[in-house]
């Protein structure tokens, strides 16, 4: 088996960040819901997080706002709801407040590249997402504080935005791979999944609470390391007979 033929072999897993790697930073946003009689705990607020995430951007209708759901799924009363959505939007836009790294995440990915996955992040951001991985300690190119990947793609610098599939072959041609070998994991439907199955990737739904709406369009974790039952068998080379 030629180096080519080896690369066009791995097994590969493309991930998505936000929501999956990094997620919203509860210990700074529950306290803006429970101010106005909303979730009060950590747990409670990404429960919400997800519920409200999946509603906002569902398999089948219209989008919806994330900023307006988020209150309400939090248990905000209903006459508070204008008052914490304008105070829980106005919190948000101080930062980018999808920094917090989940840590079985990061187990999760150690635990692929340790086994010789090839791994490629795909993220829809702003130029900025190389370095909120690395200084999250979650991941990196190279050698860093977090798991080394293959390789970390960014929409800004790439070019390209989900779902376009042109974003999705990228991340194959940065870790030399093809879409029968490939995996993507990400938690929006409408960029995430959709982005994947245009480009022939099977795509996984990370839906930690069961909140899709269309559970039988595509796969399905709850957990990043459940990622491992999709992922293509490795590809062996058989000695070749002696001559």
């Amino acid at each position: 088996m030629s180096p080519a033929d080896f690369a066009s072999s791995s097994t590969a897993l493309l991930v998505d960040v936000g929501g999956v790697l990094l997620l919203p930073n509860a210990a700074l946003l529950t306290p803006v819901v429970a101010r106005h009689g909303g979730a009060g705990t950590e747990e409670e607020f990404l429960r919400a997080h997800y519920a409200a995430h999946n509603a906002a951007f569902p398999a089948r209708g219209a989008l919806r706002d994330y900023y307006e759901l988020l209150p309400r799924f939090a248990g905000v009363p209903a006459d508070r709801l204008p008052a914490a959505v304008e105070d829980y939007r106005a919190v948000s836009r101080t930062r980018n407040m999808w920094h917090a790294p989940d840590p079985a995440s990061r187990a999760a990915l150690a635990e692929f590249t340790g086994e010789e996955v090839r791994v490629a992040i795909v993220s829809q951001a702003d130029g900025r997402i190389a370095r909120m991985l690395r200084e999250a300690a979650m991941c990196q190119e190279g050698e860093g504080p977090g798991v080394t990947v293959d390789a970390v793609l960014d929409s800004a610098v790439v070019g390209y935005d989900k779902p376009d599939p042109r974003f999705f072959r990228a991340a194959l041609d940065a870790v030399g791979t093809t879409c029968d070998r490939a995996v993507h994991v990400g938690d929006t439907v409408p960029a995430d999944v959709r982005g994947a199955q245009a480009a022939d990737i099977l795509a996984v739904h990370y839906d930690p609470y069961d909140d899709c709406d269309d559970p039988g369009d595509h796969e399905h974790v709850r957990t990043l390391a459940e990622v491992r039952a999709f992922l293509p068998a490795p590809v062996r080379c058989s000695p070749r007979a002696a001559g």
